[in-house]
């Protein structure tokens, strides 16, 4: 088990650019995410005609990736730089 391991940072491998440009992709990607989970929720409860059995799944689906996606994207960012 005599490994060489590098002093580098993964975050080194990248250029500046590239880095920006993942950077502006992943904090996108954050937004759309919540916007669309926070829409899914807002209109469950503004909204009495989907307050079916079958719509509490897409509930369901919406409270817990927002509950759960939300701070894995913002980690995510926060070690790409």
């Amino acid at each position: 088990w005599n490994e060489t391991r590098s002093t580098q940072s993964p975050s080194s491998e990248f250029s500046l650019g590239v880095l920006v440009l993942l950077a502006f992709l992943m904090v996108l990607l954050a937004l759309v995410t919540i916007l669309g989970n926070a829409l899914v929720i807002l209109a469950f409860i503004t909204d009495g005609s989907l307050r079916h059995r079958s719509n509490c799944y897409f509930l369901n689906l919406a409270i817990s990736d927002f509950a759960v996606g939300k701070p894995q994207l913002w980690r995510h960012l926060v070690l790409l730089s």
